[in-house]
């Protein structure tokens, strides 16, 4: 008896207006959800919560520059994590609204977190 256990070969690509990046084929699920959770525990440190969520955080008033750019950096380290080489070289030069980068990291958290790993195949609970 045999058994064929599919693997992903083919990067994932986020268009982001004139830039093209590649992801990793397949994230391993303890890596993905350490570094996840890393993120969303910084951002729950410097805002007062995690993600997109709707529930009140601290102020705007509250948040300084030191913090916006702190936050931001975690997002892009979160993403670059997950970025082929050359697209985590050429991301880091990219200056993207944080909308954008949300929608990247959500994006991400349903490619690596929502178990299919394939978005042709429809996609599951994010971890977030």
């Amino acid at each position: 008896m045999e058994k064929v256990f599919e693997i992903r070969t083919e990067p994932h690509v986020a268009v982001v207006g004139p830039h093209r990046f590649e992801f990793e084929p397949e994230a391993v699920g303890g890596e993905f959800l350490a570094a996840y959770t890393k993120l969303q525990d910084l951002q729950i440190r410097l805002t007062g919560k995690k993600g997109t969520s709707s529930k009140p955080g601290k102020a705007a008033e509250e948040i300084n520059a030191e913090t916006l750019a702190e936050l931001e950096g975690s997002m892009r380290e979160f993403l670059t994590g997950f970025m082929l080489p050359e697209s985590a070289a050429a991301f880091v030069t990219v200056r993207l609204p944080q909308r954008v980068l949300l929608q990247l990291i959500e994006w991400v958290a349903e490619l690596y977190g929502g178990g299919s790993g394939n978005p042709d195949a429809g996609t599951g609970p994010s971890t977030g």
